[in-house]
């Protein structure tokens, strides 16, 4: 734990909540801009070595392919909307995400944590964040544990970008990043990157939508069957706030996967 994050949490809990605190200085303008400064500086020295140890995203953008971030975002669509004027969900709609002023969108409550980041939603600040929410905002409200692989993190940005009026343009190609035929069949058969989920349809959808919420081992002990799984899908979206799947076809490749590996014996 860094000592400017020590700093910023002394100073929000012994002075930000605090009766006296607005008291004496929030009705007026001056203080409050004062305030607001200091508060800035000590939270972007918190930002700067929160990066640390973080791979850069920058050069991997010019060759990350959008519809392997279109896959990676099935974790994302279980909590938003990513469609121009949609309503927040569980968490703030993410079309034009990508340059947004951070906690930002315009009928979502955002936690204060992240309130206080300031600054843009540019590529780094998401590399960032995609890796681990708590890095930036660590009493954020987000239940994402993040992403490790900084190949999936590219992708994933690079498919936010594409939502939007307005894209912003990824870097370009320097030189490509290695061989990405040889990335993906390295990944495709690997058990760890799939946590131990058998190959078949449905095994990409059942690991990005159901690892945001969910040990993936508490969905292979379930056991259920196709109409067992069905209903606990619907349970999910009626109780949980979980974000319907709307194509069918996804839908009905999701229940067989989770009925034929994980279904009664």
């Amino acid at each position: 734990m860094s000592n400017c994050y020590l700093v910023t949490t002394f100073w929000n809990t012994a002075f930000w909540n605090t009766g006296f605190w607005n008291t004496l200085f929030w009705n007026t303008a001056f203080w409050k801009t004062v305030a607001t400064i200091v508060l800035s500086a000590l939270l972007h020295c918190n930002h700067v070595s929160a990066g640390d140890g973080i791979e850069p995203v920058h050069a991997r953008l010019a060759t990350a392919n959008t519809e392997k971030g279109m896959r990676v975002f099935l974790q994302c669509a279980v909590c938003h909307v990513s469609k121009s004027g949609a309503e927040t969900t569980i968490g703030p709609n993410l079309w034009s995400v990508v340059g947004r002023r951070v906690a930002a969108e315009p009928g979502f409550e955002y936690s204060d944590s992240l309130k206080l980041v300031g600054g843009d939603w540019d590529f780094e600040q998401l590399n960032i964040y995609l890796s681990d929410p708590k890095l930036i905002a660590p009493e954020g409200r987000m239940p994402f544990p993040g992403i490790r692989s900084v190949e999936e993190r590219a992708q994933l940005i690079a498919y936010l970008a594409t939502l939007s009026d307005a894209p912003i343009a990824l870097p370009v190609a320097a030189e490509a990043i290695g061989d990405e035929s040889v990335v993906e069949s390295a990944t495709n058969g690997n058990s760890e990157k799939w946590q131990g989920l058998p190959p078949g349809p449905g095994r990409e959808d059942v690991f990005y939508r159901c690892r945001v919420c969910h040990s993936l081992m508490i969905v292979k002990q379930q056991g259920l069957s196709r109409e067992a799984w069905e209903e606990s899908l619907e349970w999910m979206v009626e109780e949980q706030g979980m974000s319907p799947i709307e194509d069918e076809t996804t839908r009905d490749t999701i229940l067989d996967y989770l009925s034929a590996h994980f279904g009664r014996d």
